[in-house]
């Protein structure tokens, strides 16, 4: 992994998000280097998700600035981030149930080949279907890609949705609680999951589990109450008396 000293692929400098007289992400500044898998971590309310919804354009910075690949990007809509190599998947899945896993990345596919929103632009079938061959060849998450998305347990929906996600081959890659909701036993598939597809790519993840999140970042940045309250490696981190505040009450 690059340094934190290289050049950032996303830079977030003092961005804040404010709900009528509540503000949910407060001043916020972070860089991410490439190659950088970064977990960012707080309790409930603490800003996470509406810092990823600033990031990804669901949500309007009130202020402050976003740049990715050293451009910026905060007036931009979600598609045109998407399109210039960022994607998402979010807590709560939201899956073609009733079709297959690989009609599934076929949706994911089209919709990542086109160059608009335009609901009538159609991709040509053989660039989708080499797109959802590659997609399902190098990353072997799920068995059977015949069968129904809605017919996964929860941890092999959660790989579908990453498996989408990944359809437009993104630079950067933010994940939104991976392990929500996720069997102990299945943690460590989702360890797989997110390791096997950080190559060449810069990971941002939220989640809630601390033991989760030590495992796989290279650096924690720590949110309560919309603010960064701690950044570092995990070792920092976890030895850093604010988050032992935070999250145990000073019970260490």
């Amino acid at each position: 992994m690059a340094q934190p000293s290289a050049s950032a692929i996303l830079r977030v400098s003092d961005v804040t998000r404010r709900f009528g007289g509540l503000t949910a992400v407060d001043k916020v500044s972070l860089a991410l280097v490439p190659g950088e898998i970064r977990a960012l971590i707080g309790p409930n309310g603490a800003g996470k998700t509406s810092l990823f919804n600033l990031i990804t354009g669901v949500l309007p910075c009130s202020s402050g600035s976003i740049e990715f690949k050293g451009a910026r990007i905060d007036h931009l809509p979600p598609f045109r981030r998407f399109k210039q190599g960022m994607a998402r998947s979010f807590q709560i899945v939201n899956l073609f149930a009733d079709s297959s896993v690989e009609e599934n990345v076929r949706i994911a596919a089209q919709a990542a080949l086109k160059r608009t929103t335009h609901p009538f632009e159609w991709v040509a079938g053989a660039a989708v279907e080499r797109r959802v061959a590659e997609v399902l060849d190098r990353f072997r998450w799920i068995r059977d890609p015949s069968v129904k998305a809605g017919s996964l347990n929860y941890a092999e929906q959660k790989k579908l949705e990453t498996l989408m996600a990944l359809t437009s081959d993104p630079e950067l890659l933010l994940l939104d609680e991976p392990t929500a909701g996720i069997d102990e036993n299945d943690i460590a598939l989702i360890i797989g999951m997110i390791m096997s597809c950080a190559e060449n790519r810069t990971i941002l993840v939220t989640d809630h589990d601390v033991r989760f999140v030590m495992k796989i970042a290279h650096r924690i940045t720590v949110l309560d109450q919309g603010s960064i309250i701690a950044e570092g490696t995990p070792e920092e981190v976890a030895a850093d008396p604010v988050v032992d505040e935070v999250y145990f009450g000073g019970g260490g």
